[in-house]
């Protein structure tokens, strides 16, 4: 995809996104339960500021503000949206019931979380992840890279 296209839909979608991912944050943060003690340990290691403040929700689907058609539509072209096995909404995780590495899952959540943080605001956020996936494809974009372990935290704000 060309660049400017590129920035035009993450544009477009951090700005549609972002009321959403804040709704969902504060729903979790209310409803959820926190991250447990030596999870908070290892943010804390990583650099996650307020690691104490994340909660987490089981749930599946996970959501996504994308309807059903469109999240097929996405998942067919190599950007996971119907089996996913966990969502960082910020301090709000949503994770998918029963996963056999729940503490991977978290971890690698949670290194999405350090990103917000880094990015400065959910907007942000959204728009360089969103803009990283359309030009690089979300497996080989730097912040899922960097989430898996790939490679040290970007200094990139």
């Amino acid at each position: 995809m060309h660049r400017l296209p590129a920035h035009l839909l993450a544009l477009a979608g951090a700005s549609l996104g972002t009321p959403w991912v804040a709704w969902h944050e504060v729903c979790i943060r209310t409803k959820g339960t926190p991250i447990s003690a030596h999870l908070i340990d290892w943010a804390r290691d990583q650099g996650i500021q307020s690691p104490d403040l994340t909660h987490v929700t089981r749930t599946h689907p996970i959501p996504l503000p994308a309807p059903v058609f469109l999240r097929h539509w996405l998942d067919n072209r190599g950007f996971p949206c119907i089996h996913l096995s966990g969502l960082s909404l910020r301090h709000g995780i949503y994770l998918a019931p029963n996963l056999p590495d729940e503490d991977d899952t978290l971890r690698h959540e949670l290194i999405h979380t350090r990103q917000y943080q880094q990015a400065g605001s959910i907007f942000a956020f959204l728009r360089r992840y969103l803009f990283q996936c359309l030009t690089e494809g979300y497996l080989h974009c730097q912040m899922e890279r960097e989430a898996r372990g790939e490679f040290p935290p970007s200094s990139e704000s």
